[in-house]
């Protein structure tokens, strides 16, 4: 059996006690990564959306350009799109934040660490090295450098699955203002109708509602039920469903018909 001295045991277990420290942190680096994921989400969102009607046809038409932009303003490689190729995600929409599986995180920012070498990684595993300098265990200046390679990391993260999945997102950031091929944007021309005051005066003097909601349906076309539910989110109680005519329909159809009036 091997004897150690009471130093050695102190020191064996000091180590032992300082890869434990250390380990703990993979939650707090999932959560942070999150953190900085859907901070960037939302902070660049606007430079994505719509402020009027765009067809999802042409878009597709310059589609490949547009992710050339996307591919040159992040920085993007054809090694880190390799890296980032297994990613994947999910969008909660009522929530607006981005969701990831844990595993499959790590696994992607280890490869990322590696590529960058910005760190000199004294153990095999590249996020334990990463913990260890990021919590105040290493030096100073490989704190900073911590720092910003996971900020890094999520900007190129972001980059990748918006140029990878441009339309996927655009549509996400734009609800109400891409309109889909075969798709005549049904809330927009209700929005214009009742910027002309005619939804108010048909519900002034139409005493039939079902009556209001076929007099607008045969304006404007499409399905007759989802025209009733615009209908509801603009008179009477606002309709509880995701057929709404929204702030930035109202205001687009105002925009235009005050540029007509000019």
């Amino acid at each position: 059996m091997e004897e150690i001295d009471d130093q050695e045991l102190f020191e064996r277990l000091q180590y032992s006690l300082e890869r434990t420290l250390v380990y703990s942190h993979t939650i707090d680096v999932i959560a942070l990564l999150q953190g900085i994921m859907n901070r960037i989400h939302k902070d660049l969102k606007f430079l994505y959306r719509y402020t009027e009607p765009m067809n999802e046809d042409d878009v597709l038409n310059k589609i490949e350009d547009l992710k050339n932009e996307v591919f040159n303003d992040f920085g993007l490689t054809h090694t880190l799109n390799e890296i980032f190729n297994e990613f994947d995600y999910a969008i909660n929409e009522s929530e607006d934040r981005i969701y990831f599986d844990v595993d499959r995180i790590l696994d992607v920012f280890s490869n990322y660490l590696l590529h960058e070498k910005r760190i000199l990684f004294e153990t095999q595993d590249p996020v334990y090295n990463f913990m260890y300098y990021f919590y105040d265990y290493g030096k100073e200046k490989e704190k900073e450098m911590a720092k910003k390679l996971i900020i890094d990391f999520a900007v190129h993260l972001y980059g990748f699955i918006l140029y990878r999945d441009y339309l996927k997102i655009i549509k996400y950031i734009n609800p109400d203002f891409l309109i889909s091929p075969n798709d005549n944007h049904i809330p927009i021309r209700i929005a214009l109708l009742n910027s002309l005051n005619l939804i108010n005066e048909l519900n002034n003097t139409v005493p039939n509602k079902e009556n209001l909601y076929r007099i607008v349906h045969s304006i404007v076309g499409g399905n007759e039920d989802n025209v009733k539910k615009y209908c509801l989110s603009l008179i009477g109680h606002n309709s509880t469903s995701q057929k709404q005519i929204t702030k930035k329909h109202l205001e687009f159809a105002q925009k235009y018909i005050n540029e007509k009036k000019l």
